[in-house]
């Protein structure tokens, strides 16, 4: 089984064991999340290599955090994650990539993600839980962020806090990749449980 894989059945593990604790059915999930039935039975058999928008939409549907659903669960007082080492949850058409780079439980979950995203390559994203705010840090390239009707263009250096319980976007309408990073903050508002719950 490779390293994908390995993932893949973590996740879907993760995702049937809340759902049945939670004595609901697929059907259940399927309504709240708007994922179909198909789709989650692939994704808990480790199937399926999901979205970050449907594994958002399932976890928002949870009632748990993103992370918590693809973060390894470490509790030791000092974590490290080689680059590259995340779960690989986003890949653009020309070989852009987020990679979750770290999580911080408790009663303020907040996700790391890592981003490289080629030119012309675009990632939609739907609402987050309500509270959920993103703060956006330009590495190298430029990235346009997307925030309902407002745009603006972000090169190195420069950063971004914004709703994330709104639609958003992220786009590299530059001729070179963009790398950035994206830490999303779910307050305890939202009533989400902390990774490892």
């Amino acid at each position: 089984m490779t390293g994908h894989q390995d993932i893949a059945a973590l996740i879907g593990q993760r995702i049937r064991a809340r759902r049945t604790s939670r004595q609901w059915s697929l059907d259940e999930v399927a309504t709240r999340s708007g994922v179909s039935r198909r789709t989650l039975v692939a994704i808990e058999q480790g199937q399926a290599n999901p979205s970050i928008a449907v594994l958002s939409s399932i976890s928002d549907a949870l009632g748990i955090a993103f992370a918590s659903l693809v973060g390894a669960g470490d509790t030791e007082a000092l974590q490290v994650r080689r680059a590259g080492e995340g779960p690989l949850l986003w890949e653009g058409d020309d070989g852009g990539t987020a990679h979750l780079a770290g999580s911080l439980g408790g009663s303020n979950v907040a996700e790391l993600w890592e981003w490289r995203m080629s030119a012309g390559e675009v990632h939609h994203s739907a609402p987050h839980p309500p509270g959920t705010r993103e703060l956006l840090s330009v590495h190298s390239g430029k990235v346009t962020l997307g925030v309902q009707e407002n745009t603006v263009v972000l090169a190195a250096g420069d950063s971004a806090s914004h709703a994330g319980d709104v639609e958003h976007s992220y786009s590299n309408e530059g001729r070179s990749a963009a790398v950035f990073s994206v830490v999303v903050h779910y307050p305890a508002a939202a009533g989400l449980e902390p990774p490892g719950h």
